[in-house]
């Protein structure tokens, strides 16, 4: 079978197919908003009637719940300033007392919609009726209506959704008086829980129902019409695309035989030439793109060839938005960008742990290296750590708790402090930037000194620094002194993570530092007392001599006289 058959037998067959699928797709699209309007319909129109319900019911428990506090004896005397012990006044007493009768028959005249009413049932089986609006009959009785197709008293399920939840909403099927047939009702009960009464409406909502069924009727013959619509015309526009497709067929044959022999060519891989074809309809818009199908399978030569040589940054330029080739050779650049990055990164994150590990390991030395003696652990803890980190002021400040009276922070060693601040030694708990560090046990980083904070002096004067990082020195959940670092230089995040880390073992070297300094004081002053106490033991003895002696000498004084 020739083109020029083929085309209009396979245009028309793909024309009848769209045009059922569009027809099918349109007609299933309108079927269903319709069915979502109806539905939004019948929703709209279940939730107005749900509010009407809740609206009568709030209004009567309000009514109810109103007469029920004005009952008691203690509103009684606050409202009409009389009290039920007292003589008098016998009516206003009894009309206090039957204020929520009256208020019960309020509601019983209550009415809304076409047939709307109020009851009022014990929520306690057997479920006896309070207050019916249409039939007072029914009031002090108990009554069972089954609802239909289950075993269930419409006023055990009013009961259980009141025991469950206080108040709520029962769709249920339920003849209208004095009829048979089962039509869809709606009730709404609140319990008012100090009287334990189910306070209830309910309407009929089959007319909600019936409105549905006649928009859904119209709906499917709306439906019909449209099926046998979309047939005809989809006959009559296939019968006419085949006539002319097949008169197009023909003319356009030969030109394609032209760019078939073309591709087939190139895909033996042989050098095309472009095609002689100046047309402007659709077979020199496929010469055209042929041509430019040539030019860029040249491009992404060439690009590949600089990928290889690894030039990440040659240009290229995809011929469309979905030229798969283009794009996935733009992929494969960007790839490779990514991983030379993520190894940039990688590195510099490496470098960053290397740094932090080997700053790790110096103030380790120098912390095994130092001597006990405090300010000297301090002052070559502080210098090295400033060196290592390229910044330009730091001290170490530690808690002198020595006099209980008198508790306070004190620096004790700097590098690189001006003259005014090295002399500020001592600072109280709570203090500046300093105590409050202390007290809060966290770390303090600012970028925004105030002027008079610090300066740095340096070769062209004195100037603030850049930033300032106060670390406290803490020893489990004590904190035993702070480090403070100044630096024109704004500390990275892993030099601050460096420094916090570090503190701890800062913080251990110092506290058994101090630990071993306030022993020895101890033991120096233990020894000193014991030495007081030694000579004072050794005059105490002497007096004794001297006394004894002198005893024995008035003794025999007084021999001889004797």
């Amino acid at each position: 079978m020739k083109i020029k058959t083929k085309l209009p037998l396979f245009t028309s067959i793909t024309v009848l197919f769209s045009i059922t699928f569009i027809a099918a797709f349109s007609i299933y699209s309108f079927r269903t908003r319709t069915l979502e309007n109806i539905e939004n319909y019948r929703k709209g129109e279940i939730a107005q009637i749900k509010e009407n319900l809740k609206d009568m019911v709030d209004l009567s428990y309000d009514m109810i719940a109103q007469s029920y506090e004005k009952q008691s004896a203690k509103s009684i005397e606050e409202t009409y300033g009389i009290s039920l012990n007292e003589s008098g006044n016998e009516n206003i007493k009894m009309l206090a007392v039957n204020i929520l009768n009256i208020t019960v028959e309020n509601i019983r005249v209550l009415r809304y919609g076409v047939d709307g009413y109020i009851w009022i049932n014990k929520i306690d089986p057997p479920y006896e009726v309070v207050m019916h609006a249409t039939r007072p009959d029914m009031e002090g009785k108990s009554w069972v209506f089954i609802i239909p197709g289950t075993n269930i008293n419409v006023y055990e399920a009013f009961a259980d959704i009141c025991n469950e939840s206080g108040e709520g909403f029962l769709e249920y099927s339920f003849p209208k008086p004095g009829q048979s047939e089962q039509l869809p009702k709606m009730s709404y009960i609140k319990l008012f829980k100090p009287l334990g009464w189910v306070i209830g409406t309910g309407v009929y909502i089959d007319n909600v129902e019936k409105e549905v069924q006649k928009k859904t009727g119209e709906l499917e013959n709306q439906i019909t019409t449209l099926i046998y619509l979309t047939i005809i015309i989809g006959i009559i526009l296939v019968a006419i695309a085949s006539v002319i497709l097949y008169y197009l067929g023909s003319n356009i044959t030969s030109a394609i035989s032209q760019v078939s022999d073309q591709l087939l060519e190139m895909a033996k891989g042989h050098r095309v030439m472009k095609l002689d074809i100046d047309r402007k309809d659709e077979i020199g818009e496929m010469s055209r793109s042929l041509d430019t199908l040539i030019d860029g399978v040249s491009s992404y030569t060439e690009f590949a060839i600089q990928i290889g040589k690894g030039n990440l940054d040659a240009q290229f330029s995809t011929l469309s938005e979905g030229d798969e080739l283009g794009n996935s050779l733009l992929e494969m650049s960007h790839s490779l960008k990514n991983a030379q990055k993520e190894e940039e990164i990688r590195q510099a994150e490496n470098k960053q742990r290397s740094w932090v590990n080997e700053g790790q390991a110096l103030i380790s030395e120098v912390m095994r290296t130092t001597g006990e003696d405090l300010k000297i652990i301090s002052h070559r803890i502080i210098s090295t750590l400033i060196r290592y980190l390229d910044a330009n002021q730091g001290g170490i400040f530690i808690l002198n708790d020595d006099d209980p009276d008198d508790i306070y922070i004190e620096l004790m060693a700097s590098f690189a402090y001006n003259r005014s601040r090295f002399h500020q030694k001592k600072i109280k708990l709570g203090d500046g930037i300093i105590g409050a560090c202390f007290l809060e046990k966290e770390s303090i980083f600012m970028t925004k000194l105030p002027e008079d904070y610090m300066q740095i002096r340096s070769g062209l004067g004195t100037a603030n620094p850049s930033c300032l990082l106060v670390v406290p020195l803490k020893t489990e959940n004590s904190v035993i002194g702070v480090i403070e670092v100044a630096s024109f230089n704004m500390l990275q995040k892993h030099e601050i993570e460096f420094i916090e880390k570090v503190s701890e073992n800062i913080s251990s070297s110092l506290f058994t530092s101090k630990a071993n300094r306030k022993t020895q004081q101890l033991l120096e002053m233990f020894r000193k007392q014991a030495e007081e106490k030694a000579a004072q033991e050794t005059e105490m003895r002497q007096n004794l001599e001297e006394l004894e002696i002198l005893r024995k000498k008035l003794k025999e004084e007084q021999q001889y006289q004797n």
